[in-house]
């Protein structure tokens, strides 16, 4: 008799979100009448999806506002990006306004944040995947996951996930460290799916902390952030897609950095 093989995390996500077919799903079900720990496990797992469905699925039926479109800039070449990059990370607050405005999310999920040390945050991220993404020698300092992980959570004194894959077939590529706020270094993280598209993860601790999750998206030409505060540590998700997708991958981090992360 052939026994199932093991059900690792990522699967077990991907079961949950409805991606594997009949013959393992049939396998998981069959697995979780049998194992009790297992069955919690999904039912767990299942309430989470359902609370992130109804934090970020409100975010697809919001329209792009004509002043983010107004706003939009032609891109610069790669050497003034690198150069507003670096002058806009030695900052600890935003020297001017952004290009484009933050977008509200639903109100309930509203946090009282410094709109200024929030918007130099997502700023820093866009500016981040906007210099790295393109670089096809060397987009970033450190590729192998166990030491960039390693690496990160010393420089950045806690443990940081760097999750090998992510939805639609996003890959791991690697991380660097970079500066972000006074005290506070970030840490960028870049995967890339089999036709080339990147996307990146920046992180780091914010100089306000907050008590509650906020949810937003931002806008800047074709590339799309959206980031979240979680009491004293941001996350910004960036890259060139579309928006249903960006919020696919966006709940898979949150699990992650939640707790449920396989990485």
């Amino acid at each position: 008799m052939k026994h199932p093989q093991p059900l690792g995390p990522d699967e077990l996500v991907a079961y949950i979100d409805g991606e594997l077919d009949a013959r393992r799903r049939r396998e998981i079900e069959q697995m979780a009448r049998q194992d009790a720990a297992l069955a919690r496990r999904i039912e767990a797992l299942r309430e989470q999806t359902l609370k992130l469905r109804q934090a970020f699925d409100p975010l697809l039926d919001e329209a792009v506002p004509a002043r983010l479109l107004r706003g939009v800039r032609p891109r610069r070449a790669p050497w003034a990006q690198a150069a507003m990059l670096a002058g806009v990370l030695a900052l600890g607050a935003v020297a001017g306004s952004l290009a484009t405005r933050l977008e509200p999310a639903p109100r309930t999920l509203l946090a009282q944040l410094a709109p200024d040390r929030v918007e130099h945050f997502v700023r820093q991220a866009q500016l981040a995947y906007s210099v790295y993404t393109p670089d096809p020698r060397r987009p970033v300092e450190v590729r192998q996951r166990s030491a960039l992980v390693t690496w990160l959570s010393r420089r950045m004194g806690r443990d940081i996930a760097a999750p090998q894959q992510l939805p639609y077939g996003l890959q791991l590529i690697g991380g660097r460290l970079l500066p972000g706020a006074p005290r506070h270094p970030a840490a960028l993280l870049m995967y890339q799916d089999a036709g080339g598209r990147r996307v990146t993860v920046y992180l780091r601790a914010m100089a306000d902390p907050t008590a509650t999750t906020a949810f937003r998206i931002v806008a800047d030409g074709d590339v799309t952030t959206l980031y979240w505060v979680d009491r004293d540590w941001g996350y910004a998700l960036s890259g060139e897609l579309p928006r249903a997708q960006l919020l696919r991958v966006s709940r898979a981090l949150y699990r992650c950095y939640s707790g449920s992360c396989s990485g």
